[in-house]
């Protein structure tokens, strides 16, 4: 089973009944610790045919937004092993666009160079991703749960996983078309090293709590300011899910782990600094750059 875990009451009970089925990593809320600033780079490709971006910032802690300080004068190039090559051109907020739009393709490696000019010297960060192909998804289902006496619903997900490789999977999930979990922090994974060559047959991605609920809603009230994003975790008979399945290579996943259990390890309030983390990033810079295709299915709350 994949799951996200809240530190909600609800959600806490359904973690010791659910059974497990898939290896997992729970999207929580991050908090690193203060460290000097480092540059951090981050970006991803995908197969749509649109303008790409990467982003650079100083920033600790570096994976939530608001902390993020932009660096505006970067030089940021992609090159393709196919031969193709973009400087990407600043826009605000540290973010920098390819200048027309472009599809990565499977099977290609993208190199990224990144110079950043410092008080002392000029400074290159460099990193290469190769996009890997899908891993076809059946469908995904939602199925109604009462749990504890509350009212949930299952995320479930339909596929044939290929013996033939290890792969390494993302999971992204859309409510009224803004990407629910879309902070690194909320992020979920998962490995296929208990189901590779096998079909999974309705495993749970995620949970959600039912809207209409009303112990449910007394205990989001309580808990929760309304623009909280706990409460992109409420669901509505009716409503639709869209459920994006990447497969995404190994670094990046560990990267994602990584940064969520930088909070939520052994010891969340004296562990390393950011920069322990996993990158594919060179000279000491913090993030990552990577690629993948996208796939997409719907479901609709029963």
């Amino acid at each position: 089973m994949i799951r996200r875990i809240r530190d909600s009451l609800p959600t806490c009970m359904i973690i010791t009944l659910m059974l497990t089925q898939l290896s997992c990593t729970a999207p929580i809320d991050i908090d690193t610790r203060n460290s000097e600033p480092v540059v951090v780079v981050y970006g991803y490709l995908t197969d749509e045919y649109k303008y790409q971006n990467v982003r650079v910032t100083k920033s600790s802690p570096y994976f939530e937004a608001n902390t993020s300080i932009p660096v505006p004068d970067a030089n940021v190039q992609i090159t393709s092993s196919d031969g193709q090559a973009y400087t990407l051109k600043y826009e605000k907020e540290g973010y920098y666009t390819s200048p027309e739009k472009f599809a990565a393709k499977p099977g290609t490696t993208y190199h990224l160079t990144v110079e950043v000019q410092t008080d002392k010297e000029l400074e290159i960060y460099e990193a290469q991703t190769t996009i890997l192909p899908l891993v076809p998804i059946d469908s995904v289902t939602i199925t109604p749960l009462l749990i504890m006496g509350f009212r949930h619903f299952s995320l479930n997900v339909y596929m044939q996983e290929p013996a033939e490789t290890a792969n390494f999977y993302l999971f992204r999930f859309f409510l009224k078309d803004s990407i629910s979990n879309e902070k690194i922090s909320k992020l979920i994974t998962t490995d296929d090293r208990f189901y590779n060559g096998e079909y999974v047959s309705g495993a749970s991605i995620t949970m959600f709590e039912d809207a209409t609920d009303e112990k449910i809603l007394e205990f989001y009230k309580n808990r929760y300011d309304e623009d909280d994003d706990a409460y992109n975790y409420l669901l509505t008979p009716g409503d639709t899910v869209r459920v994006q399945v990447l497969n995404i290579e190994k670094g990046y996943c560990y990267f994602i782990q990584e940064c969520i259990s930088e909070m939520y390890g052994e010891n969340p309030f004296f562990g390393g600094p950011p920069s322990n983390i996993t990158t594919n990033l060179s000279n000491g810079a913090v993030g990552f750059f990577t690629g993948f295709c996208i796939q997409e299915h719907t479901a609709v709350t029963p």
